[in-house]
């Protein structure tokens, strides 16, 4: 789990060569996902209870899209991962875990300001 998030992290934040090692280290992870969750409804197993698994993964839903359109890049592909995107969608979807998501438009505009502050930290340190 650690690696699945920290290659999201990193390739959001990083740009060429980097940028794509850390997609593909990614991607790995998310396959590696996509086989534990094949069949299930939940990472729990039990299709009407959440487990520590899912409440560990379920930044996927809601930040990973916000860090593929800002970082631009595409980690979470419905046709490649389409066990891991219906639990996404089942996820979201409880009442506790939907009233509790921050809206979509301010994490877009949140790390577009970090993005944008990082490079320009590197920018002016060259």
């Amino acid at each position: 789990m650690v690696q699945c998030l920290m290659g999201a992290f990193m390739a959001f934040w990083k740009e060429g060569e980097e940028k794509e090692k850390a997609i593909e280290s990614a991607l790995e992870s998310f396959t590696f996902l996509e086989k534990q969750i094949q069949g299930k409804k939940f990472f729990s197993g039990d299709d009407n209870i959440i487990g520590y698994l899912d409440l560990v993964m379920g930044w996927i839903p809601l930040w990973l899209n916000v860090k593929e359109e800002v970082g631009g890049m595409k980690l979470d592909d419905p046709q490649k991962f389409p066990s891991l995107h219906e639990w996404a969608q089942n996820f979201i979807q409880i009442p506790l875990i939907k009233d509790c998501l921050p809206p979509r438009d301010e994490l877009v505009n949140y790390f577009n300001f970090a993005v944008n502050y990082n490079r320009s930290m590197a920018a002016a340190k060259q």
